[in-house]
């Protein structure tokens, strides 16, 4: 009876073994679920950041596409208006005007030296 009751000592204590391992791992896992939790909760703030910045991303290239047609329109507009002949032709008579008024400037310099170099 004796050697009975040692062997079902024996499993007994066997069996609490084997409950404290798997206790053990219980817990162990219950940390691994808690670090994947995270991760999970990391990993959507993530996706959600990078949508935002998907976001962020077409907007900013739909400005810079609006700048850009905009600048081109505004190039255009200006060359159409400088290939007018008539604002050629005005152009001209500005740089002819401003000629003009250079030739007298430098006229007038001459005539402050000539009488400058008399006294």
């Amino acid at each position: 009876m004796d050697k009975a009751l040692m062997d079902l000592s024996n499993k007994v204590d066997l069996i609490m073994e084997k409950i404290n391992k798997i206790d053990e791992d219980l817990q162990y896992f219950g940390h691994r679920l808690d670090r994947l939790e995270k991760v999970d909760s990391i990993e959507h703030r993530v996706t959600v950041n990078q949508i935002d910045l998907t976001d962020i991303k077409e907007i900013v290239e739909k400005v810079a596409d609006f700048q850009k047609k905009g600048v081109m329109d505004i190039s255009n507009h200006i060359d159409n208006f400088l290939n007018h002949s008539s604002i050629k032709e005005e152009i001209n008579l500005i740089h002819r005007r401003l000629d003009l008024q250079l030739n007298k400037i430098a006229k007038n310099e001459e005539a402050i030296l000539i009488v400058g170099s008399r006294n």
